[in-house]
């Protein structure tokens, strides 16, 4: 099972042209505050790298040796050993290694953005990771 996710071109455009704006204006309101163009540059280049997952397509790849996310030539495969809870947020399908919500999820977990069909991917997800949290 594999898709590719990109929010940049699934989203509204008004939701994406807002972001891109709001990142332009921090960059702006940087280089003007510390007088300088390359701190504006230093901040543009710092968000875009922070909203990448964003702006630029992600690919996912879920088999029976675990799940593998690419993304920006970074290939990263996570065994389904790993996790012991499945959650669906509205942003797609969450894989945590907690049995329980935990403030470390966000940092240790693997969200598995906007399938097209969650439904499935959360019932192939669950037959390697054992039963759901409700």
């Amino acid at each position: 099972m594999d898709w590719t996710a990109h929010p940049l071109a699934e989203n509204p455009w008004p939701k994406s042209t807002a972001l891109g704006g709001v990142v332009v204006a921090v960059a702006a309101l940087a280089s003007f505050s510390f007088e300088g163009s390359e701190y504006g540059l230093l901040s543009l280049v710092v968000l875009l790298a922070s909203l990448s997952s964003y702006f630029l397509p992600t690919h996912y790849q879920l088999g029976e040796a675990g799940v593998q996310v690419r993304h920006l030539g970074r290939s990263r495969l996570r065994p389904w050993a790993e996790f012991c809870r499945i959650d669906r947020c509205p942003e797609g399908i969450f894989l945590s290694p907690f049995s329980r919500p935990s403030r470390l999820d966000s940092f240790r977990g693997c969200l598995l953005r906007a399938p097209r069909d969650p439904e499935a991917v959360r019932s192939f997800a669950q037959r390697h990771v054992g039963p759901a949290a409700p």
